[in-house]
């Protein structure tokens, strides 16, 4: 950032320049990738864990989908939860402005 003096040596001014703009942008770009990709991954190793251990226990006990499907149930309940627990800090701030913005501060 580039500091402007005023004729006032005690305000300092900062400019961001168009260089600094597009650096903090793309690096917001890049955290929101981020988060996505951990998303995706997070999700899609739940979901296959649990499904393939339903079906190795359904191989086991001779029965015909029953803990595959229990796998899935419970694949998407942890699923969930992992979602929530990676997106709670974003969720957590917006509940923040939210109750602030009720209280009229």
């Amino acid at each position: 950032m580039k500091n402007i003096e005023n004729n006032n040596p005690k305000e300092i001014k900062t400019v961001e320049t168009q260089q600094e703009k597009t650096r903090r942008t793309n690096r917001e770009v890049f955290m929101a990738l981020e988060l996505v990709s951990k998303l995706g991954i997070s999700v899609a190793i739940i979901a296959a864990t649990f499904v393939l251990s339903g079906i190795y226990l359904d191989q086991v006990f001779g029965t015909k989908y029953i803990f595959v499907i229990l796998g899935l149930g419970l694949s998407i309940i942890v699923s969930l939860y992992d979602i929530y627990y990676l997106l709670e800090p974003f969720i957590g701030s917006e509940k923040r402005k939210n109750f602030l913005k009720r209280k009229g501060k």
